[in-house]
Order: structure tokens, then C-alpha cells, then sequence
């Protein structure tokens, strides 16, 4: 009696189980939302899109920009791999799209490109700004531009990658010219004539424009600042070498003698230098825009690197870095080259430094360099960043009071504070796509799984795909017993007949 009981019991649990649906177990994080708004948006080929007419029954929804040297790029190839991935009776059933989150710079011919980059067809999206916004919003995604632009050097401060002839080892360098290198830059646009000595204290300056300062100490060149408290220039409290040209980049040299009343007021848009002589007369140059040459020399000077990039008739050219000169033979020479943020990648320049307007990033490397191995930019200053920078969670970008960190995933800006990364609110929808993103899997209109940053795995990303995919057929009821799989109808079988049997025997 008792072993009959215990094979009832087994045989309603069994049934039990078998009959219970099976629940779909998503490894990114489950979302229980309301449907999306319908939207329409351009393609890469200039078509109107529209996500309700889509024939998919799941759709997987990235967010990206062209430009982004890092994230984006690893979401795209880690998608398209999802997408061969899947099976055969489940690729007609999955779709894919990519929206951007920088419409003003992704038109339909920069996302064409950046698709052909990387080997994959589906729609990427861009339109109206509000349109955009709105679909920002609706997803629940944070878009924060400076955050964008910072990643691709927009209003940012660029940078100087050296490649190392003896070792190979990259380094970034940032542009961080002193007062020195204002000087020269301003002297060699305006064709000064400027002679300078360079002490133990730095360089300070003997003779400009033919006026050189006397032995008897009657007068000499005094390096000015302006004051915007007292609005007046006044004497520099530092030497020439001390001063970041990038905080102050409006200079003065003057005859210690002469009439500060007559100099003008500071340039307030381009840097500018005044020269005062002794009898009053001045001189003055502004520059107007900055080349590759200012570039290498501030990067260079910054960070302690002697140069030698004498001008020719066409130009500056690379002679030595480091005090490191390509060889008389040309078995190999200091190659320039220029950032491509559409392709994201490093190319060849085609013109001197010189001709370089506004570069943002470049790199300095012996010409027989592989340009794929240069590491992108960026790179070398996470790998280098200090103990306690950015709070251990990022690495610092630019100088000066321009300077903020580049925070890690899952990290953002304290408030007030671009020097410190504090960790992001502990949701899925307040992630930043400029610094990160959020990739979305959706059943017809409705978000059911969201994956955060670009390190998940292919294999699981996939298997959350076929998830939703099977979760939108359950088995019908001519197919079998609700959730009953094979397995656990024949054991549910087995014991019923084991637990009549007997019951069957003893009736007869």
C-alpha cells in the first residue's frame, strides 16, 4: 500500500512537471516593458525605414557611431558573427538594425561606408534629431555628445602617437606646448628674428628683431601676461618654460623700458603674440590654425622629446626624434601619419606636416611600419594611466583645464568633477552610448533582453536570440501535452503502469 502511494505521488509530480510550460531563461538582462513607438528613419541608401514593417519576428536593435574608434566596431563584428551564427530556419526570423547616436556626422553615405567596413548589409539608421531623440527616450537610452565627440577628438585635445624605432613600442603624446614653443611657432610664422639662450633655468631672450638687449642691464626683454582682473599686462611671474600655452596663449614680449599702453588687447579666438620694442613700436602675429607641425613640436616638447624638424622650401620636415635620426642611406625614414575616423584607421599622409590644418590625431613611425599595428588612439593612454587616475575606472585625456577623464564601462563623470569616474546608475537604461551602449533583442515591438557594453559573449548573445525565436512558437496542442517532453511522458507512463498493475491483479 504504501509503495503504491509513493508511485501516485511520483507519477502526479511528474505529470505536474511535464505539464508545466517551460520558462524562457534569458542570460543578458530581462526586460518587462512596454512596447516601442513605431518609428521611421533613412537606411544607408537613403530609403525611408519604418521598424513595424520589418518581417522579422525578433529583432535585435544596436546602438552606434561611425567614428567611434572602439565599442561600436567590437558591437558590429560581435553581431555580425550572431548573425552567422544562426540556424538556417532561424535567420529569415531574426532582423537587425543599427541606429546611430551621432546623426549630425552619420549621413547615409558615412554609415554605407562604415557597413562595407565591416562586411555587414542590415539597416543603419540616422534621420532628424528630434526624431531621434525621441527614439532615444523611447528605448531608454542616454546619448551625451560631449562624451561622443570626446571619443573621436572633437573639441578635444589631439594627440601624437611615436612608434619607438628600436623597440616597436607605441606611446601617445599629448599636445602640450609651453610658452617656448608659442614663441618659436609665433617667430617662424611672422619671420622674427629672435635669438635665445637656454639656461639652467630655461630659455630666456637676448635679441629679437635685431634689438638686443644691452650688457649693462638697462633694459631687456621681459616676458608678459594679461591680467583680466586688472585688464592690464603685467609682468610673467615664471619663466618662459613654465607656461602652458594652452591656458595662455595671449604673450607679450617687451622692452622692460618701453610703453605697455600701446599694446593691444588680448585675441579672445585664435592665440596671439605681441612684441614691444625698446622705441615703442610693435609688432604682432596671431595663429590662425593649427598644423601638424604645431602639433608634433607641442607633443613632443611636452613630453620631454628632443626634435629636429628643420623648414625647407616645402615645409618642416622630420629629421630626428628622440635624437633618434633616420640613417643617410634612406633604408628607412620618420613617416607621417593621419587618423581616419570614418574608417577607423591610421593611413598615410599625402602632404607634409605643415599642410596638416586642425589635425586631430597623428602618428610618427619609421616607414616600414605596419600602420594596422599602430595602436588607435586612445589606446596606450588607458594602458598607461597612473594609480588613482580617474579613480582607478578611466585614464585622462587632454591638459590643462581642458583635461577629463575617458571613464571605464560602467562608469561616468561625478558631478561637477570631469577628473573623477564614479559608477553609473545601477540600470540598464541609464548607459551612456557615447561612452558604451546598450544592444536590445526584441519579440515584434516589445524589448524583452538587454545586453550593456560591448564584452558579452557571441555564444550567449545567440543563444538569448533563438531564446525569444523559440519563445514566440510554443509547441501546439497536436504536438503533445503542453511542456511534456518525451522523456517525462514515458517515465510518467512507466510508473502509471507499474502503479495499476498490481491494483489490476488483485481485482481479478
Amino acid at each position: 500500500m504504501f509503495l503504491r502511494k509513493m508511485l501516485a505521488v511520483s507519477v502526479c509530480l511528474a505529470l505536474l512537471i511535464a505539464a508545466t510550460p517551460n520558462a524562457t531563461a534569458y542570460k543578458g538582462h530581462q526586460l518587462s516593458r512596454n512596447d516601442i513607438v513605431d518609428f521611421t528613419l533613412t537606411d544607408q541608401t537613403g530609403e525611408n525605414f519604418t521598424l513595424s514593417a520589418m518581417d522579422s519576428e525578433v529583432t535585435v536593435v544596436s546602438f552606434i557611431f561611425t567614428s567611434c574608434p572602439d565599442v561600436c566596431p567590437v558591437i558590429t563584428q560581435s553581431l555580425r558573427l550572431v548573425q552567422e551564427g544562426l540556424a538556417p530556419e532561424d535567420a529569415d526570423r531574426v532582423g537587425f538594425i543599427s541606429i546611430s547616436v551621432d546623426p549630425d556626422r552619420d549621413t547615409p553615405e558615412a554609415l554605407t561606408q562604415y557597413t562595407e567596413r565591416h562586411g555587414v548589409s542590415w539597416p543603419h539608421l540616422t534621420g532628424d534629431k528630434d526624431v531621434l531623440a525621441d527614439i532615444y527616450r523611447n528605448f531608454g537610452i542616454l546619448v551625451e555628445q560631449e562624451v561622443i565627440d570626446a571619443h573621436i577628438g572633437v573639441n578635444s585635445d589631439p594627440t601624437v602617437t611615436y612608434i619607438d624605432p628600436t623597440t616597436g613600442n607605441a606611446s601617445e603624446l599629448m599636445f602640450e606646448p609651453s610658452g617656448w614653443e608659442l614663441t618659436q611657432a609665433m617667430a617662424y610664422e611672422a619671420n622674427w628674428s629672435i635669438n635665445a639662450s637656454d639656461s639652467q633655468y630655461g630659455h630666456y631672450i637676448t635679441a629679437i628683431e635685431g634689438y638686443e638687449a644691452p650688457s649693462d642691464s638697462s633694459w631687456w626683454w621681459s616676458l608678459l601676461m594679461y591680467n583680466e582682473t586688472s585688464e592690464q599686462w603685467e609682468e610673467s611671474s615664471v619663466g618662459i618654460d613654465s607656461i602652458n600655452a594652452l591656458d595662455h596663449d595671449q604673450l607679450v614680449w617687451a622692452a622692460s623700458n618701453a610703453n605697455t599702453s600701446v599694446l593691444s588687447e588680448p585675441h579672445p579666438d585664435s592665440p596671439m603674440m605681441q612684441v614691444l620694442f625698446p622705441d615703442n613700436s610693435t609688432a604682432n602675429h596671431t595663429i590662425e590654425q593649427m598644423t601638424g607641425w604645431h602639433l608634433s613640436m607641442g607633443a613632443f616638447a611636452g613630453a620631454e622629446m628632443n626634435t629636429s624638424m628643420p623648414a625647407s622650401q616645402y615645409g618642416h620636415y622630420m629629421e630626428s626624434i628622440d635624437d633618434l635620426a633616420a640613417p643617410s642611406d634612406s633604408s628607412w625614414w620618420w613617416s607621417l601619419s593621419t587618423w581616419n575616423a570614418t574608417s577607423s584607421a591610421w593611413e598615410s599622409s599625402q602632404v607634409g606636416m605643415d599642410s596638416l590644418v586642425e589635425p586631430t590625431y597623428i602618428a610618427w613611425a619609421p616607414n616600414s611600419t605596419n600602420l594596422s599595428e599602430i595602436p588607435p588612439p586612445g589606446a596606450t593612454l588607458r594602458e598607461e594611466a597612473e594609480p588613482g587616475v580617474c579613480n582607478d575606472h578611466g585614464w585622462e585625456m587632454g591638459s590643462g583645464a581642458s583635461k577629463h577623464c575617458m571613464c571605464d564601462e560602467g562608469y561616468e563623470w561625478a558631478e561637477g568633477d570631469r577628473l573623477s569616474c564614479v559608477a553609473s546608475a545601477d540600470t540598464v537604461i541609464d548607459y551612456s552610448v557615447g561612452h558604451s551602449t546598450i544592444t536590445y533583442i526584441l519579440e515584434g515591438m516589445s524589448p524583452k533582453v538587454a545586453w550593456t557594453g560591448d564584452s558579452w559573449q557571441v555564444e550567449d548573445f545567440l543563444m538569448d536570440v533563438e531564446a525569444a525565436v523559440d519563445a514566440l512558437n510554443p509547441p501546439s496542442e497536436s504536438e503533445g501535452m503542453p511542456g511534456l517532453t518525451f522523456g517525462v511522458a514515458m517515465t510518467a507512463l512507466g510508473l502509471a503502469a507499474v502503479a495499476v498493475g498490481p491494483r489490476r491483479e488483485l481485482d481479478e
